[in-house]
C-alpha cells in the first residue's frame, strides 16, 4: 500500500518550478507504473491509466509545478520535514499533498474499479491553467467526470471565478525631465487610466462572488532624466460567469490606455512551446448534478465550496462543459507562502477519501449513470427568484 505521507515527502523534496518539472515527472511515472500503465503525454504531462471492463471514464488530475520558494522560511523548503503533525515544504499544499492523496487512493482502489481511470499530472499550471490539461483532453475519450486535487480543506469544490490578465499600454512623448512641459508623460497617463480601471463596477455572481481587479505590474520606458513615452501595466481581473473576452476588454475602452489580453509563451521541460492567451472562464457545476451528488455521497457529505483562486477546471468545465469537482487536503491560505505546510492527518484522510470516491464513481452502479449521460451539463444558473 502506498503511504500518502511518505509519497508527499518525496514529491516535496523534488523542486519543480514551472518549466522544470522533469525530475518530478520521472518520479511520478515510476510511481504510477507500480500499479497501472503510465506514459509521458503532450507537453510533458504524466498520464496513468487503469482500464477494467465497461464503465465511466474519470480523469483525476493535478499540477506538478509550484511557485518558487521565496524567502522567510524557518524550515528548509525542499526538505519534506514533518513537524508537530504538519508536512512542511514548497508545494505541500499547492499541490503535492493532493497528488499524493490521489495516487495513494488510486493504488488502494485499483483492483476494484470498473471503467477507465486516468491519473493526469500537468506542468505549467501556475503560469497558464488549463493549457496542458487541454492538450491531454484532446487525446482522450471524453470523460464523464474530472476531479481536481487542488486544496479544498477536505470540502468539495464545485467552481470558481475565472481570470483575465489585461495589458494596458499608455503612450506619451519623450522629453528631458528638466523640461517636462515639452513632453507627454506616459506614467501620468497610466495613473489616470488605472484610476478609471479600478473604479469600473464589476459584476457579482450569486455563487462565485464579486469580481475583482488588482494591478500586478507596472513598467515605463526610459531611464535617467527622461520623460517616459511608454508605460505598461498588467491587471489581474477575476471574472464571473457570463463574462467574455469581448465584454471584459470593453470595460477598459476610452480610459487613456490601450487594453488587450496578455499573451505568454510557455516553454515546457520537454522543449515544446505553447502560446497562451491569459483569459480563463469562470465555471460552477450545478450542486444537483448527478455526478456531483455521487461524489458528495462517496466523500461523506462534505460541505460544498468555491475556490478563491483559479484551477484547471477553467478548461475541463469552463471551456468544455465536462462535469468537474475538486477535493484535496490543505488550507489554501497557506499556499505560496513561507513555511507552507499541510496537516498529515488531513493528508491521510484525503487518501482514504479518494479510494472511496474512486470505488463509488467507477463501479457497476455508476455505469448506469454514465450510460444515461447523453450530453455535458450546462453550467449551473441559480434560480434568481
Amino acid at each position: 500500500m502506498t503511504d500518502p505521507v511518505r509519497l508527499a515527502q518525496e514529491l516535496v523534496r523534488i523542486p519543480s518550478p514551472a518549466g522544470e518539472e522533469k525530475d518530478l515527472a520521472d518520479f511520478l511515472l515510476a510511481t504510477l507504473r507500480r500499479f497501472c500503465e503510465a506514459e509521458r503525454g503532450p507537453l510533458g504531462t504524466v498520464i496513468g491509466r487503469i482500464r477494467r471492463g465497461e464503465g465511466p471514464t474519470v480523469v483525476v488530475t493535478g499540477h506538478m509545478d509550484t511557485v518558487p520558494p521565496g524567502e522567510g522560511w524557518t524550515v528548509p523548503p525542499f526538505a519534506g520535514e514533518v513537524r508537530e503533525g504538519f508536512l512542511y515544504g514548497r508545494g505541500a499544499v499547492d499541490m503535492k499533498g493532493g497528488i499524493a492523496a490521489q495516487v495513494a487512493g488510486a493504488a488502494q482502489a485499483a483492483s476494484e474499479l470498473q471503467g477507465t481511470l486516468y491519473l493526469v499530472y500537468v506542468p505549467h499550471e501556475e503560469t497558464a491553467e488549463g493549457v496542458a490539461l487541454g492538450r491531454v483532453l484532446d487525446k482522450l475519450e471524453k470523460p464523464h467526470l474530472v476531479v481536481l486535487g487542488e486544496p479544498t480543506d477536505l470540502r468539495l469544490g464545485i467552481g470558481h471565478r475565472g481570470r483575465a490578465v489585461i495589458r494596458l499600454v499608455a503612450k506619451g512623448k519623450a522629453a528631458h525631465a528638466s523640461m517636462p512641459e515639452l513632453g507627454e508623460n506616459a506614467i501620468e497617463r497610466m495613473v489616470e487610466a488605472l484610476g478609471h480601471a479600478l473604479r469600473t463596477p464589476l459584476p457579482e455572481d450569486p455563487l462565485l462572488g464579486q469580481g475583482t481587479v488588482a494591478p500586478v505590474f507596472l513598467s515605463a520606458d526610459g531611464g535617467g532624466p527622461v520623460v517616459p513615452d511608454r508605460c505598461v501595466a498588467l491587471l489581474d481581473r477575476r471574472i464571473v460567469r457570463g463574462e467574455t473576452e469581448k465584454s471584459v476588454l470593453a470595460d477598459y475602452q476610452g480610459i487613456g490606455a490601450e487594453a488587450t489580453l496578455e499573451e505568454v509563451e510557455l516553454r515546457f521541460y520537454t522543449g515544446e512551446t505553447a502560446r497562451a492567451k491569459l483569459f480563463f472562464p469562470a465555471w460552477c457545476l450545478d450542486p444537483e448534478h448527478p455526478w456531483l451528488v455521487r461524489a458528495w455521497e462517496a466523500l461523506g457529505s462534505p460541505p460544498l465550496r468555491v475556490w478563491r483562486f483559479s484551477t484547471d477546471g477553467v478548461e475541463s468545465c469552463g471551456r468544455r462543459g465536462i462535469p468537474t469537482v475538486g477535493f484535496g487536503p490543505g488550507d489554501e491560505r497557506l499556499a505560496h507562502r513561507p513555511d507552507e505546510r499541510l496537516s498529515v492527518e488531513d493528508l491521510r484522510r484525503a487518501a482514504s477519501a479518494y479510494a472511496r470516491l474512486l470505488r463509488h464513481i467507477l463501479s457497476p452502479e455508476a455505469k448506469a449513470l454514465a450510460t444515461a449521460q447523453e450530453k455535458p451539463p450546462r453550467h449551473h444558473r441559480p434560480d434568481k427568484r
